[in-house]
């Protein structure tokens, strides 16, 4: 009968004085290819069999503990294990080891230093020069299909959880390696609300690198953008509700709703926006496009007529910000527009203009389009405006020098 593995051992460390050194140094050398090739197998095992619902991070750990360096085994494309548990192999996922396979490839030095156990670790396969987080936290890696779809993206949702746990995966990766762009992605919903409850910030992109994500969801270039478009806005408004979730803002001179009117249509546009700024919550939207897009203005007007009669933050009517709009951009001169002001109301040559701090007259008479007929004309209605400063309202305790009753807008 064979001996078994484990009374060998024991019999040859207990007689291990007694061998000749000829007879050792042969063991010792088939040992050494023996926990070579076991090695092997153990990274084998780590890059094609792991799996995540038959074993264990005990288990995982274990082969670990006993074969490190099977941790920093490339497979033949020069993929990590860790990267390796990014994919899923004929159904089988091992993502959720991520997580150990880091903190483990942080304590053995794998890749490197600085590669916190393998996340920061350029993926071979990538064109772009993407990392492992960057994997994780998009398509990078295909994924499943259909119904599984939802589950592949929970597990890779928890695992980032897990290494923002550990402090293996920082805030600041979110900037740096553009994570809230990797996954705009219908598939990666909860990826995407993991870093944007996070860092809310991204979402506008400020001092950023990176293009606004509002932006990069209605690229012409890309697919599924209307699901994207509703993705961003959507937190955009649960985070910014004060700017609209960011849908007037611009790049290269265009609105993002400027931009989505033209990828997707007005139509579709509209759906959308109206599912994230729903009519009833009463949020200015047109005041919005009056400052910023107003271009745009009797488009969203059909799909918001009540927002006419809104007051905006600073208690201002529609028609006191399309006033002061008007005034600002240069383009109402009293010689060709002077119906625009003798129809002004009390309240909109009276009230002080809170993003400039300055009064209708002096809007008109500001930069390089001055215009004194205007200036006169306003200062005319409201003499004692003449020297009034400071935040206040003055439409209570100024009057009008005319005494007309205007109705406004309101």
């Amino acid at each position: 009968m064979s001996q078994s593995v484990d009374d060998f051992f024991t019999q040859l460390q207990q007689s291990r004085e007694k061998v000749p050194k000829k007879v050792t140094s042969k063991i010792n050398e088939i040992a050494r290819k023996a926990i070579e090739d076991m090695s092997k197998a153990a990274g084998k095992f780590l890059h094609e069999d792991l799996d995540d619902d038959k074993h264990t991070e005990e288990q995982v750990k274990a082969i670990i503990e006993l074969f490190p360096e099977s941790l920093s085994q490339e497979d033949e494309k020069g993929r990590l294990p860790i990267q390796r548990a990014l994919y899923l192999k004929k159904g089988r996922s091992s993502v959720t080891f991520v997580p150990l396979l880091a903190k483990e490839g942080c304590r053995l030095g794998v890749g490197g230093e600085e590669s916190r156990g393998g996340l920061l670790s350029i993926v071979p396969t990538d064109d772009d020069g993407d990392n492992t987080i960057q994997w994780l936290s998009g398509l990078g890696c295909g994924g499943a299909k259909g119904p599984a779809s939802d589950e592949y993206d929970r597990k890779r949702a928890q695992v980032l959880e897990k290494l923002r746990d550990l402090n293996l995966l920082k805030k600041a990766d979110i900037e740096e390696y553009g994570l809230v762009h990797n996954a705009l992605h219908p598939k990666s919903q909860r990826r995407f609300d993991f870093f944007t409850s996070w860092d809310p910030a991204a979402l506008e992109g400020r001092d950023s690198q990176w293009m606004k994500p509002i932006h990069r969801a209605i690229r012409s270039d890309r697919e599924e953008k209307e699901e994207k478009f509703e993705m961003v806005l959507k937190a955009g408004m649960e985070y910014f509700p004060e700017r609209l979730g960011f849908l007037f803002c611009k790049k290269d001179g265009i609105s993002a709703c400027k931009k989505a009117f033209d990828e997707i249509g007005v139509d579709k546009a509209m759906k959308i926006i109206r599912t994230c700024i729903p009519p009833s919550d009463d949020h200015p939207i047109l005041h919005h496009a009056i400052r910023h897009a107003p271009d745009l203005e009797n488009d969203i007007a059909q799909y918001y007529p009540d927002a006419v009669f809104l007051r905006d933050t600073n208690n201002h009517t529609l028609s006191q910000v399309e006033f002061y709009m008007n005034l600002r951009r240069g383009k109402r001169t009293f010689k060709n527009n002077s119906c625009f002001f003798i129809k002004a109301t009390d309240a909109q040559v009276n009230t002080m203009h809170p993003e400039t701090g300055l009064y209708p007259f002096m809007l008109a008479a500001v930069g390089n389009k001055s215009d004194l007929a205007a200036v006169y004309y306003l200062l005319s209605r409201n003499p004692k405006l003449v020297g009034v400063g400071g935040n206040k309202d003055s439409s209570d305790g100024v009057g009008s020098s005319r005494k007309r009753q205007r109705e406004d807008i309101d």
